[in-house]
């Protein structure tokens, strides 16, 4: 084990590999003999965020996220850990080297944005202030400039769409109105911000503290709280291109011309109807196109409840926009494309009758729309075909652009003279204006699996994406452009550069490391960026001419810790279909060992590959790693457990039981899993299925529920905390997560229309079963709400039953956002303290 430790860290490392200058390092790391993993190893383990080539080819932008300990506040649980990031510049030859320097004052930097000469950069910071702001950082000069004296939106995806530059000078970002923080800093502290400014109050007794909420809600003109700012990168004037909310929705989308700025607002709830307060998903939105010289934005009521899932889409030469928009209650999802004219923004559908749009691209001048038929839009595995519109005519018949495939291309790539896609093995370049397409008959080792560079951001995958694996967030390109070359990767994992020209020419492109993955493409000057992130460190590569250059060296000090083993198990499920779970073995178990087993739950979770379990990794500073239960001695099984169909999703107290227990069989059967020593763990809607669990089985030892709830009944329209003292606290409340299909409840109907159903889905109320000793972690500032817990504790003690309930004052849905680290660790002592205490001969 120690001599694959070595190898393993020297390829990382070693100039012979990489090539050219050593890249940077952290500070040495104390040598300490091979052992397992330990809380000082997770609290220093840096993360690879966003890379960002830049257009010209020249530099790459990194962001690196310091460890979880490694910052000098805590508090902003929705920044992803980006409040501790720092941007990485990797030009030349040279190894990258931090620009922002956040370590000094405990600021962080990230969602990087390249000027299209590729001079400037545009980022999100905390620096400057209490929120989050825009800077620049200028590459010629070195200097970082303040964009915003007010905060911005940047809750997006990978691409950073809320941040875009209109030009080389000219980026643009939604900036709150004064008086307002951005949401994803400022939601977590607005309430502590808020509170004591309130109780105050009270105690004085000059002033009401009143918060009054009505059942019907605004007509959504005073939601607009935010502004879309147009900001001169080089002398900072910023000139307002109307009023804005979108920080829910995140679509904001400049032409590529720099001309008109395209946004979908978030309006807030749906109004009430005949008293009803509907659901949080059930929200307004209304698009707007705005000129980027000023003024008052157009709205654009032609497209009602335009999608806030599906990105709109410009044609390259700004004249037309493509939007999903609702079209008719007659389909199950009724959402369908609309052409929107940038000149006078009347909207056009196209093919509502016929068409659930789910995807929209510009090819060749030609509308597309990946969708399924209405008729079959019910089906959650319908076909979806790309179709093809005619922009003179777009109330024409569409073509179907992949019927021929067996299988249809997920994405399209606009490329010169069409668009380019992977279908049936095979890459083609497919004319949208005729419907041909041409084989480019580009054969690699074995056949084309899929496209690795550019994704589509607005495309909903099941699992996760391919570049996600290799340690670093990808940062796709805008798909508003022709691209002169892509990146392919076959059924074997074999990667490759396709030139989809006359000639077509398949390159392949070495990886520069097993375990690497693409984070990035310059196709200007054909580099490649690669980022890996194994047991043993996080690396950083650019990739030019076949000659690989190690920019940065990351988490040496995993390099000393025994990793744990890891496998898949197989089972059967409720209905008798095939499931796979996940194992992970303490480090140097052998075969025939058994441990104590902890099971850690939560139902709808699929696992097909271990690549599917990231808290497995050792290289994965995220709290919710499940690497202290295996260096402290136990398996942890994560098992798949799908929904079922019909009638069974809506009880969820019962459907998770048979495949859970059936993997826990596996487990034991598989000889590494102690019988006599099981136990159960589960973070949200898994710690609620800890407590059903605990309700129709004896077979566990111990229980450990964290972050969840216990009864759908007194849980069911509890406001989110985080909003209490906002006047936007009735948007945000329980029902979704209990009542609405799309979430993992799916009760269907509220409590007054269905209680039974409540009562035999609240575990509350089936207390008096549980004989499992039962621990429960909570954070008070959960959505969902911390008194779940305590009923759950109350019910268990009133029956002088083993329970322990541990609350963090000021966490919120822990551990996925939970902000201390100091919680963190007693977090997971509290954890293996009630393991050793109920797990017989657990003393470890």
């Amino acid at each position: 084990m120690v001599l694959r430790v070595k190898l393993v860290l020297s390829l990382l490392t070693a100039t012979a590999l990489v090539g050219g200058a050593s890249p940077p390092v952290e500070q040495p790391v104390a040598v300490r003999a091979p052992g397992p993993f330990t809380m000082r190893d997770f609290l220093t383990t840096k993360k690879l965020g966003q890379v960002v080539p830049s257009p010209d080819g020249k530099s790459v932008a990194a962001v690196v996220k310091r460890g979880p300990s490694e910052s000098s506040r805590y508090g902003a649980s929705f920044v992803d850990g980006n409040e501790r990031a720092d941007i990485w510049i990797a030009d030349g030859a040279g190894p990258a080297r931090d620009v922002t320097h956040g370590a000094k004052d405990g600021t962080g930097h990230y969602n990087p944005v390249w000027s299209p000469d590729g001079r400037m950069l545009a980022f999100a910071s905390t620096r400057g202030g209490d929120d989050v702001f825009l800077h620049v950082w200028d590459r010629e000069s070195g200097e970082i400039r303040k964009l915003t004296p007010r905060g911005v939106q940047t809750m997006t995806n990978a691409s950073g769409y809320l941040i875009q530059w209109l030009d080389s000078r000219r980026v643009i970002a939604p900036m709150v109105n004064p008086g307002r923080w951005s949401l994803e800093y400022g939601q977590w502290l607005e309430a502590q911000r808020a509170a004591p400014k309130e109780w105050a109050k009270v105690e004085r007794g000059k002033e009401n503290t009143a918060s009054v909420l009505d059942s019907s809600t605004a007509d959504g003109a005073d939601a607009l709280d935010e502004e879309i700012a147009v900001i001169d990168a080089v002398t900072g004037k910023i000139t307002s291109a109307g009023p804005a909310r979108t920080y829910t929705a995140g679509n904001l989308v400049a032409d590529p011309t720099g001309r008109h700025i395209a946004r979908v607002d978030d309006l807030g709830p749906t109004p009430a109807r005949a008293g009803q307060l509907k659901r949080v998903l059930e929200r307004r939105t209304r698009l707007a196109i705005a000129s980027a010289a000023g003024g008052q934005p157009r709205v654009v009521t032609e497209v009602p409840s335009p999608s806030v899932t599906v990105q709109p889409r410009w044609a390259a030469d700004g004249a037309n926009l493509l939007v999903v928009g609702k079209a008719t209650p007659k389909t199950p999802d009724p959402f369908t494309a609309y052409l929107v004219p940038a000149a006078d923004g009347k909207a056009t559908p196209l093919a509502a009758d016929r068409l659930v749009a789910t995807g929209l691209l510009w090819g060749a001048g030609t509308p597309l729309v990946r969708g399924a038929q209405v008729a079959d839009a019910a089906d959650p595995a319908a076909r979806q075909d790309w179709w093809a519109f005619d922009p003179a005519d777009p109330a024409a018949k569409p073509r179907d652009l992949t019927s021929r495939f067996k299988v249809p291309p997920l994405e399209l790539v606009p490329v010169t003279g069409g668009v380019l896609g992977v279908a049936d093995g095979r890459a083609w370049l497919i004319d949208p204006r005729t419907g041909q397409a041409r084989d480019l008959k580009a054969t690699g080792a074995a056949p084309l699996a899929e496209l690795a560079w550019p994704l589509d951001d607005g495309v909903r995958r099941n699992g996760v994406r391919p570049t996600d694996r290799g340690g670093a967030e990808p940062a796709n390109p805008r798909l508003d452009r022709d691209f002169p070359l892509v990146l392919a990767r076959d059924t074997k994992g074999g990667l490759y550069e396709l030139a989809p020209g006359a000639a077509p020419v398949l390159t392949p492109l070495p990886a520069p490391h097993p375990e690497a993955g693409v984070a990035g493409y310059s196709p200007a000057n054909r580099t490649a960026v690669f980022g890996a992130g194994g047991d043993q460190g996080t690396a950083l590569w650019t990739t030019h001419a076949g000659r690989h250059t190690q920019r940065i060296s990351l988490n040496g000090h995993l390099a000393q810790v025994l990793p744990p083993q890891r496998r898949l198990v197989t089972y059967k499920g409720a209905d008798g279909e095939k499931l796979t779970g996940a194992l992970l073995l303490p480090p140097g178990h052998r075969d025939g060992q058994r441990h104590p087993l902890v099971v850690n739950v939560y139902g709808t979770r699929i696992v097909s590959t271990l690549e599917d379990v990231p808290e497995f990794q050792v290289n994965n500073p995220s709290y919710l790693t499940l690497q202290f239960l295996a260096a402290n001695g136990y398996a942890v099984l994560v098992p798949s457990i799908p929904r079922p169909e019909g009638k069974a999703a809506a009880e969820p107290m019962t459907w998770p039981t048979k495949p859970i227990m059936n993997a826990v069989d596996a487990a034991i059967d598989a000889g590494v899993a102690d019988a006599k020593r099981l136990a159960v763990m589960g973070h949200s809607f898994g710690s609620y299925n800890v407590h059903s669990l605990v309700t129709r089985t004896d077979r566990f030892e111990a229980a450990i529920a964290i972050s969840g709830f216990s009864d759908v009944i007194s849980s069911y329209g509890v406001f989110d905390s985080r909003f209490r003292y906002t006047s936007r606290a009735q948007e945000w409340f329980a029902p979704a997560y209990i009542e609405d299909p799309a979430f993992e409840f799916g009760l269907g109907r509220p409590p007054w229309e269905d209680p039974q159903r409540y009562v035999r889905n609240s575990p509350l109320l089936h207390a008096g079963k549980i004989k499992t000793p039962v621990l429960m972690l909570h954070g008070e500032r959960d959505y969902l709400t911390h008194t779940g817990s305590e009923e759950m504790y109350t019910a268990l003690a009133r029956q002088a039953k083993k329970v322990r309930l541990v609350s963090y004052w000021g966490e919120a849905h822990m551990p996925y956002s939970m902000i201390s680290p100091a919680n963190f660790q007693s977090m997971i002592e509290q954890e293996l303290d009630w393991l050793r205490l109920n797990l017989p001969g657990s003393e470890r």
